[in-house]
Parts: structure tokens; sequence; C-alpha cells
């Protein structure tokens, strides 16, 4: 999916703020766009109108949740279809089409007289695949269709255009005739006004509430001032009395402040030594190694530091150990390439094999690699990592949890998990005493494609649930209702969490679900 332009990004990022100029223009930048996507995709003014304002309100209740690398009209679309398919669904009967409502959208170009004609399901996927174009696999996953449904619905919503118009059996007329569909069309001003007058009463309704809770605190303060002002003559003599205590005491207090002063001084000396001392290589220290290890393609030798944007080298027959303030200990074991970055507790793993044991750590360690970065999730953990040249990584988390990301998809990986990471696919986290058969089919799922899942599902176990977790959100609409009610057979979903938001990747809920299968493990 092709990002925005800078200009657009901007936009996205200030509305993101609570701009209100940057919502407003961003907005109606792309209100005709969704209008006339709304219109075809319902065959109905006042269908469309509703499911246009109700898309740019979700839009606005969730802008954080835009990407950067992915086009917002994209994301406003997928908005609008969802919408749609709920509009249509909760309609008692179809209702009939009115031409006279139309008209600004027929008049531009027959073919959408054409496709306004169509079944809601045939007119929808027509519209998706050859006038906005969406693949076959999107459309499938974006309407909770089997592919081959799609297909169906694509060939015979084909068929009826050119029982309506023979000439568009030509596909070169066809896509002639489509490239001169109008790309946008301005709603009524009651759809725009409707859109920036629920945004705004939303915003007055809010400021209104933090007002309140403002003057409540106000209140509270005043009350409190009150009650400290009611004597304040027995308070002034108070005061009086510890003024004149205080003068009696000076010389006193001289003598403690003095003595005070040179003890916070030693202190200071001894802790600026102490930085001193323990500041060169940034706090990393080389506290063991065999063979010739390199420091910076330099041999190297006892009391050696690992400094930011250093590199070791290690080959067969050497290793190293590195201890990390308030860390732990990092093995760098045989024929390996680290590097630290400039970020605290941060390494670069080329190639070959570390281990990272535990510890009663201050923070999580991580360690990127050419496919993915490792983060600890809980601090303290302990874990091996191995890198190949081809780049594949092989994770083993001896205690702890890991969070493996991978273009923005995480992996969580607890103790006794692994998972392989390998170019061009995600990491599913498998118990290590899982069956070799299960093991070898989850580290090469291929994603929503993949027709092993029957044969996963049909081997999984209880201990397996957090693996089904994964492939929650990397298998195929179609398969994920499989998946769930597998999932849900083995650690039953908590209250917060519905088939449907499952369905549409809820984040909330697929958080609740991952602890509730935390909580069930051994």
């Amino acid at each position: 999916m092709s990002s925005d332009n800078k200009f657009v990004r901007s936009l996205i990022e200030n509305a993101k703020q609570g701009n209100n100029a940057a919502i407003e223009q961003l907005f109606q930048m792309n209100l005709g766009k969704i209008y006339a996507f709304a219109l075809r995709l319902t065959a109905n003014k006042t269908l469309a109108e509703t499911i246009t304002k109700q898309t740019f309100i979700e839009a606005w209740k969730k802008m954080n949740l835009v990407r950067t690398d992915a086009s917002f009209l994209k994301w406003l679309s997928a908005i609008t279809v969802y919408q749609t398919i709920d509009t249509l669904r909760s309609k008692k009967q179809k209702t009939k089409i009115d031409h006279s409502e139309l008209k600004e959208l027929e008049s531009k170009d027959e073919l959408d007289k054409h496709i306004l004609e169509l079944p809601d399901q045939e007119r929808m996927i027509f519209v998706l695949n050859k006038i906005e174009g969406y693949t076959i696999e999107e459309i499938s996953d974006l309407m909770g269709i089997k592919k081959d449904q799609v297909k169906n619905h694509l060939e015979l919503a084909i068929q009826k255009l050119v029982e309506s118009e023979p000439s568009l059996s030509n596909e070169a007329v066809m896509i002639a005739n489509i490239s001169k569909v109008v790309p946008e069309l301005q709603p009524s001003n009651q759809v725009r006004d409707g859109i920036f007058s629920y945004i705004m009463d939303e915003k007055i309704r809010e400021q209104k509430e933090q007002e309140y809770i403002a003057a409540a605190l106000a209140e509270t303060e005043k009350q409190e001032k009150s009650e400290e002002e009611i004597f304040p003559e027995a308070k002034e003599e108070v005061a009086q009395k510890e003024i004149d205590r205080s003068k009696k005491n000076f010389k006193i207090n001289v003598e403690i402040l003095k003595k005070a002063g040179y003890t916070i001084l030693g202190i200071i000396i001894i802790i600026v030594l102490y930085n001193f001392l323990t500041s060169s290589g940034g706090g990393w220290e080389t506290i063991q190694f065999t063979g010739k290890p390199l420091l910076d393609n330099t041999i190297m030798k006892n009391g050696d530091f690992f400094d930011d944007q250093n590199t070791i080298k290690t080959d067969s027959t050497s290793s190293v150990t590195v201890s990390i303030p308030d860390m732990g200990r990092l093995l760098i074991d045989n024929s390996t390439i680290v590097s630290r970055t400039k970020n605290k507790n941060e390494i670069s793993l080329e190639k070959g094999q570390i281990r990272k044991f535990e510890g009663d750590a201050a923070s999580v360690f991580t360690v990127l690699t050419p496919l993915a970065k490792f983060t600890e999730l809980y601090k303290g953990g302990a874990f091996r990592l191995n890198v190949e040249a081809s780049g594949t990584c092989k994770l083993t988390v001896e205690s702890g949890w890991v969070i493996v990301n991978i273009k923005e998809f995480d992996s969580y990986v607890p103790k006794n998990f692994g998972c392989l990471i390998t170019r061009g696919k995600y990491a599913i986290p498998y118990p290590s005493d899982s069956s070799p058969e299960l093991i070898s089919l989850l580290e090469n799922f291929s994603g929503i494609n993949d027709v092993s899942i029957g044969t996963i599902l049909s081997l999984v176990t209880k201990k397996e649930s957090l693996s089904l977790w994964h492939l929650l959100q990397l298998v195929s609409s179609e398969n994920r209702f499989i998946v769930f009610d597998k999932l849900n057979e083995l650690v039953p979903a908590p209250g917060t969490v519905t088939k449907e938001g499952i369905q549409a990747l809820n984040k909330s809920m697929l958080l609740d679900w991952r602890q509730e299968i935390e909580l069930k493990m051994d």
C-alpha cells in the first residue's frame, strides 16, 4: 500500500495533535471521493450521505491509528466499506433505485447507470475491484467472504453489465469506460456540516468536562485555604515563637550545617570519582574472552570496554563475555559480529550467536538484526539469538518474554518458547517441546494463502494457544473464524472479547485475550 506525500503526512500528524485546521483540510480533500465511493457502493443517495458522515466521524475518533506508511484515502475507503456492509445488512428489504437521486452520478457516464442497477454484493465487488483497484484477496478480507465467492460475484456483475451494454464485452472498451467514471462528487452541505458539527460538539463537551473538573479542584483548594485562615492570629503567634526559637538555636544550626555540608561534599567527590573510573567504554566491560576476538579490528586485551558504536568480531575459536551495568552479562559466541548502537542497552547483531543471561536489570535489552527487532517485554530475562549469514534468525527464550517486531507486526515469545524468522515471513512462537511436524508448519507458515492451516489446527493443543493467537492475525478473514473457534475451545475468550471484534482485529480485544492466555500458561 503506497504512502501519502509529505504534505498529507504533515496534515495527518497535525490532525493527531487535535489541530482543527488540519482535520478540516484533510477531510475536505477526501470528502468528495468518499461520497462518490459510498454512492456507487449503495446506489442510494440517503444511505451514501449517512455512510459518508459516519466514515469521517469514525476516522476522527481513530485518527491516532492512521499509519504514516499507508494511504490515508485507502484507510478511509476501508472504513466506508465496513460502514456500507453494516448498513446494507440492517436493511429490512432491498430499496428500489431512485434514478432521480442518482443523476449527479449517472449523468457523468453511462457505465455508472448500469453499475447502480446491479445487486448489492455484485455492485460492491465490481466497484472495489474494477474502479477502486482492490485485489480479490483484499475484497475477501474486507467483506468477510471466500475468494471463490468474490470471483463468482465479479463474473456475474461483468456478465450483467455486458447484457446491458454489449460493447463492454470488449475489455478495452470496459477499461476505457471505467477510466471515465467520475472520481469524486461533493455531497450536500448538510453532510459536511454534520461531520464538523459533531466534532466541534464533542470537543466542546470534553472542554466543559475539563472545566468542571478544574472548577471542582479550585473549590476544594478554596475550602482548604479558608480552613487554614480561621485562626490567623493564633498562627501568627505560633510563627513568631518559631522565629524566636530559631534565633536562639542559630549558632548550633550553623555548626550542624557545616558538618552536613562537608558530608555532602564528600559524597559528591566519591560519586564523581566513581563515575570517572567507570565512565570509559560506557560501562560495558569485557570480563572474559577466549581466543583472539577483535574490537574494531584490533585484538582485544584484558580491561577493554565495549563502547558506543564499537564492533566486536569473533572467529570460530573465540568468544567474549561482557558485563552490562544494571543489565547483566552478555555472551558473544563464536563466529559473531556484533556492534553497539547509540541507544542505551541496544546492540546490532549482524551474524552469529549471542546469549543474554538472566539478571536484576534496571531496563530492557534490545537486539537489532537484518530481519527483525528483538526487545524484552519485561526486565531481566534470558534468551539465545542466532543470526545466519542469510539473515534468518532463531530465538529461544529461557526466562521472561521477548517481543519480535517485523514490519510493524509484534510477536510475543515467552519462556520455553522459540520462533524462526525468515525473509518474507512473520514470527509465530511455539513451545520448544511441540511436535516436530507442528514446529515445521509454524516456521514455514506463509500467510493468508497457506493451505496448512487445517493441519495446524488438528495438531495444536492448549500449550500452543499463544501460537493460535498469533495466527489469528495472519490468516484470511475466512479462516479467522475457524482459528477463533479453536482458540476459544482451548482458552475461552474473556468477556471483553467478541468474535466480531477479533474478526476486525480489534487491538484492545486481542490484547485482552493474549493476557488471558498468559495467565493460563504454566
